[in-house]
């Protein structure tokens, strides 16, 4: 009997809902299973992008370095000296044979353009290697197959050329923005050094000589004669060119002071029927300096033009003077 009246009561329910629509069916499953959401895909994480740096690429050397340099070997002595000067020698991990400079010594040496040690370059592992000289075709390939990059640069003939090199050197280490201010502030550095040294009293002439013969002069078409000009030295030969002094011309050659390489020595120049009787070879103001040094442009050199000067003026306070290029006839 009670199920009976309990089935009544259901069908009758089920009727008033039938009547009253779906809506109301809807709420009321809604209200006794609760809502059902429809699923929904994960959502990916934005792309994180790796940030531009805008010093590279950058186009130096006539080469695309898409990248800051990590490994380099430099094969020219003097470009060495200027990477190192500029404070750029992080990222060097080899030098080339016969380095003068301070700090060389501690890195591999890898040879020389013409006699490269490949061993020494494989163990180094450079990205790029810099050099003023070309090299050999089959020295190139083996270079290639180690997947290394090999740059060829104008050496420097003046000074403007050595400052556009310093630049070029501060984009390829630094890149297009802070290669650039780098480059700028160490020129005008350069230019300061250079312009402190110069001597503003009366010049005197001197020679510079790479041994005893008449095309063993330093002549103005050199990048030294810039530097001697810069400093207030007039170099007796500076109007001519070819390291030569023209033998007709000979008997106007009497500069007050002669420097001389390191292993020549007045006595030299006193047994020289060219030489023997100039005044500076008489008056024994013959010395010797590092003439090749000079010729680099980098700071050592300036500091070895300080010594110059203070030998060729005696009231040049900036460098120590050098002593007479001994052993001489007279003072055996």
């Amino acid at each position: 009997m009670k199920i009976k009246k309990i089935l009544l009561l259901f069908l009758s329910a089920v009727m008033v809902f039938s009547f009253c629509g779906c809506d109301v069916l809807d709420k009321f499953f809604d209200m006794s299973f609760g809502e059902t959401e429809e699923p929904t895909e994960p959502i990916e994480p934005p792309e994180v992008l790796e940030p531009i740096d805008p010093n590279w690429p950058v186009s130096v050397f006539g080469t695309e370095i898409e990248k800051a340099p990590e490994k380099v070997a430099v094969f020219s002595p003097s470009l060495a000296e200027y990477i190192f000067d500029m404070g750029l020698n992080e990222k060097i991990v080899a030098v080339p044979d016969y380095c003068g400079f301070s700090g060389a010594s501690s890195y591999p040496t890898v040879g020389s353009v013409r006699l490269p040690d490949m061993e020494a370059v494989k163990e180094a592992a450079p990205e790029y290697i810099l050099a003023f000289a070309e090299f050999e075709e089959s020295i190139l390939i083996e270079f290639q197959q180690m997947n290394v990059t090999v740059i060829t640069i104008k050496a420097p003939q003046n000074l403007e050329e050595l400052k556009a090199l310093y630049e070029e050197i501060a984009l390829f280490f630094k890149g297009a923005i802070d290669g650039v201010s780098e480059g700028e502030a160490y020129v005008a550095k350069y230019d300061s050094a250079l312009s402190s040294l110069a001597y503003s009293g009366e010049q005197k002439t001197a020679a510079f000589l790479f041994g005893v013969d008449y095309d063993t002069v330093l002549t103005g078409d050199t990048i030294i004669n810039e530097f001697l000009s810069a400093a207030g030295i007039k170099n007796v030969a500076g109007s001519y060119t070819g390291y030569s002094f023209p033998e007709e011309s000979w008997k106007e050659f009497d500069p007050e002071v002669i420097f001389l390489r390191p292993d020549l020595h007045l006595i030299d120049l006193e047994t020289s029927d060219l030489y023997k009787k100039k005044s500076a070879v008489k008056g024994d103001k013959v010395y010797n300096v590092d003439i090749d040094a000079i010729a680099i442009g980098s700071m050592r050199s300036l500091e070895i033009l300080k010594d110059v000067l203070a030998t060729v003026y005696e009231d040049y306070t900036g460098g120590t003077p050098y002593e007479p290029a001994y052993p001489s006839l007279y003072k055996q």
